[in-house]
């Protein structure tokens, strides 16, 4: 098949550290190449692939210091970004376009001419965008959880496809060091204060491994870095694949104590893949991901998760690795997504 990659603009593809959405695209985008299919990526210019490249921005959004300060830069680069998107599609025969920047695209659907399919990674309740998914009639969506089609139940779901990751980046570690450990972005709904709570409360040291965009600068200011001491909790910033898999190899758990609907949540099958449980709470796709008492916990409030911890001691990591391989290997998803590509190009 003649297949369209869009990807996000914020990282490059795969992501150097920091970058789920990139991840996730450069595995199906790499997979789809190897079953001989005929891929183009639409990324940053200095993205990495199998796939030809054509990029849509120089410089990803997240190493440009003028946007990382300026909201309205990044929106500026986005406008400039989706005419040149809008450009390729209608230059070429591609049998599949396939969206992974979001809502951004999807209100220029009816110009689209070809089978346009996206995949919706972000919680879909939020009111600023109720006027572009009222007007994106019966474009095919791929939810990333069945939860997440929950906050907006009326939108044209073909499918739901979990996320896969790549299991040979990643080794089964089958004892800890005693520490926890935070990885992703440091934001009010990750859970990142709620995260350096628990830790304290239960006198484990936690490493903070983790972004931080400037717009949740004044968050980390005040609800983070008063805790941070080098000692009980350490922040470490972003890290990358290789530090990532010995961080949480290491680990004595995961903590994911989320404040919002998380649509899916790689950083758990990450940590699952090393044989790391996972401490989170009962929101959004957590409960589709993590089975309670075998690869995790899951509770419905911070003093569930202070009081269930030490069932983590009868978790078997051996049994977080093998959830993983059934259910979130990228080869999995790949395949779904060329089913869902045969079904809307008949």
């Amino acid at each position: 098949m003649n297949i369209l990659q869009i990807a996000p603009i914020e990282r490059r593809v795969p992501p150097h550290r920091y970058g789920g959405v990139e991840r996730v695209v450069y595995e199906l985008v790499e997979g789809l190449t190897k079953r001989g299919n005929k891929v183009t990526l639409l990324a940053s210019s200095d993205s990495i692939t199998s796939a030809l490249l054509r990029p849509i921005i120089k410089k990803p959004l997240g190493d440009d210091p003028s946007c990382k300060q300026d909201l309205k830069s990044r929106e500026a680069y986005y406008t400039v970004t989706l005419a040149k998107i809008l450009q390729y599609i209608k230059d070429d025969h591609f049998q599949i376009v396939h969206n992974h920047m979001g809502w951004r695209l999807l209100p220029f659907w009816k110009l689209i001419k070809v089978p346009f399919l996206s995949t919706l990674q972000t919680p879909l309740d939020s009111p600023s965008k109720e006027a572009v998914y009222e007007e994106i009639g019966e474009t095919p969506i791929v939810s990333v959880s069945n939860r997440q089609r929950l906050l907006r139940p009326n939108l044209n779901y073909i499918a739901t496809i979990s996320n896969g990751i790549n299991l040979s980046k990643y080794q089964l570690s089958e004892a800890h060091k005693g520490y926890l450990v935070f990885l992703g972005r440091i934001a009010p709904e990750k859970g990142t204060y709620e995260a350096i709570m628990i830790a304290k409360a239960l006198r484990k040291p936690l490493i903070i491994a983790a972004a931080i965009h400037e717009w949740e600068r004044p968050y980390f200011n005040e609800k983070v870095l008063p805790y941070i001491d080098k000692i009980e909790i350490n922040y470490i910033g972003e890290i990358d694949d290789n530090q990532k898999n010995n961080l949480l190899g290491n680990a004595e758990a995961l903590l994911n104590p989320i404040q919002w609907e998380e649509p899916f949540g790689l950083s758990c099958i990450e940590a699952m893949a090393c044989g790391t449980p996972v401490v989170t709470l009962s929101r959004g796709s957590m409960p589709e991901i993590i089975i309670d008492g075998v690869t995790g916990i899951i509770g419905s409030n911070i003093k569930e998760l202070i009081d269930r911890f030490d069932e983590i001691k009868k978790i078997k990591r051996t049994a977080c690795r093998a959830h993983v391989e059934e259910r979130f290997d990228s080869e999995t998803m790949v395949e779904k997504y060329l089913s869902v590509y045969r079904q809307i190009s008949d």
